[in-house]
């Protein structure tokens, strides 16, 4: 009988024990979960950051991470990190987040943790270029938000030592002038992600001769095929195809600027004519628009929404005047638009503003144009031009602050009264799913036929990017300097 009690005890013992252990698992998996769900909510791993499947130091398979997911590299499709493990032939191991890695080594359960322990994420955006000038040299690097700035720009009489904090993170975490001097803190430093090109490619070889369509070049010698770039429309043209074709006979590479026709070079010209005239008041009817928003939405009116002012900017000319309009115009985009980032880990936003060439990417045709209001830049937007034919919108954003205000629709009609001046006929834009309405039903922009964004691309630098559709629209042929505006064109 005391046989028999001891081992009714010693079960129930056991069983206890059991009871306890399991709830135990039950709660550290379900901790687990919901730590590891805070890389796909908002503040967590951001979209477009690299990622790939490793086991024992050998990469199975890369993609990137997308809304709740993570996009194959080799298919395409979205998948749970789970089904990602799988795909990777690792279905058996059960631990996603210990084998997905980030670029820069961290696997997706580090990145959970130092979530959870207040660490933010934040990625390399400020690349190799000024954050103020656009320009490139000897840079100093925010200790927290990891944007490069010219110490001179900052007005700054000497590098700071120690970790360095810019105005705008030195606000936010309450570090006061000693942190944007350079002392030192105790923020934790961010973890850096370097995120994954969303700029699409072409799935097709683009340039060649804009007359026979070959891709063969002389690089060493001066002859046929030497390869000559038009510095408006950037078309690319063999020396003997234009020889032949009776447009022009170069005996030598042209030393200053060279068009391929007479519209390129008008263009061109008044692109640079718009640059240097600087600033103008928009006209009256676009102010018009201003006031009515204003007034629909109750918002006080003053002699600010009269004296509304837009201009066209470029990088390439270099006016002091104009380095804090692009750099405000930068910083609007970098609020509005999530990173575009390459490869190379560089954002592409600033390249874009202010016209260069970066990791294979060409906007030395691209021209920020802004509308601004006290001095301050509210709504901006990239402007390239490719000849009479056609012309890019790839970007337009108004900052939050003055969203639903009109000033959108103001830059918008600027800039097509600006092509309408140049006879330029179409303009085409990339747009996404949850804008494509307000793009086609407000503006008039239908979506482009593939064949012919296939045309397009085969030629020109057109900019799209990935999970978005391209619209196209004829410009309107405005007499007397007028433009029919939406009414009802909801916020921006």
């Amino acid at each position: 009988m005391v046989i028999r009690e001891y081992w009714m005890e010693l079960f129930m013992l056991v069983n206890n024990v059991m009871k306890r252990k399991g709830t135990a698992d039950a709660g550290t998996k379900k901790r687990g979960n919901f730590l590891h769900q805070s890389l796909f909510m908002p503040k967590g791993l951001p979209d477009g950051a690299e990622l790939a499947y490793f086991v024992k130091g050998q990469k199975l398979i890369e993609g990137y991470k997308q809304g709740s997911g993570i996009v194959c590299g080799c298919c395409e499709r979205e998948l749970s990190p789970s089904q990602f493990e799988a795909h990777a032939g690792m279905a058996d191991r059960r631990q996603p987040y210990r084998h997905v890695r980030t670029s820069n080594g961290l696997t997706l359960h580090d990145i959970a943790l130092s979530l959870s322990n207040g660490q933010r994420i934040t990625t390399d955006i400020g690349g190799d270029m000024c954050s103020i000038c656009g320009d490139s040299g000897d840079l100093l690097f925010c200790h927290e938000c990891c944007q490069a700035f010219h110490p001179a720009c900052l007005n700054l009489g000497h590098l700071p030592e120690g970790d360095w904090h810019c105005a705008n993170c030195a606000d936010e975490n309450g570090l006061g002038r000693k942190a944007v001097l350079g002392k030192s803190s105790r923020i934790a430093r961010p973890i850096v992600i370097r995120l994954t090109r969303v700029v699409k490619a072409p799935e097709f070889e683009i340039g060649g001769c804009a007359i026979c369509r070959e891709y063969d070049f002389s690089s060493t010698t001066f002859d046929d095929r030497t390869i000559i770039f038009c510095d408006q429309c950037e078309k690319e043209f063999h020396v003997g195809c234009l020889r032949d074709s009776g447009q022009c006979d170069l005996k030598e590479v042209p030393k200053d600027k060279w068009f391929c026709c007479d519209d390129c070079k008008r263009i061109y010209g008044a692109l640079q004519s718009s640059v240097s005239n600087g600033v103008q008041i928009i006209p009256t009817s676009f102010s018009n628009v201003i006031r009515r928003r204003h007034l629909e939405k109750g918002l006080f009116i003053d002699e600010a929404t009269d004296c509304v002012q837009w201009c066209i900017l470029s990088g390439k000319s270099h006016y002091p005047e104009d380095l804090p309009l692009l750099s405000s115009a930068a910083a609007i985009f970098q609020e509005c638009f999530d990173p575009i980032v390459a490869k190379s880990g560089c954002d592409l936003i600033p390249a874009m503003v202010y016209g260069r060439s970066i990791s294979g990417q060409e906007f030395g045709g691209m021209y920020c144009v802004v509308l601004i209001v006290r001095s301050v830049v509210v709504s901006a937007g990239l402007l390239r031009i490719f000849g009479r034919e056609i012309a890019e919108l790839p970007m337009v954003a108004t900052t939050r602050e003055h969203q639903g205000k009109g000033y959108f629709q103001a830059l918008f009609a600027c800039i097509e009264r600006f092509l309408s001046s140049l006879n330029v006929e179409s303009l085409m834009l990339p747009a996404a799913e949850e804008a494509l309405s307000i793009w086609t039903e407000k503006f008039g922009f239908t979506k482009m036929k593939e064949q012919q964004l296939m045309n397009y691309q085969k030629q020109l630098q057109v900019t799209v990017f990935k999970g978005t559709s391209v619209l196209v629209k004829k410009v309107q042929q405005i007499p007397n300097n007028s433009v029919n505006l939406p009414d009802n064109f909801p916020s921006e």
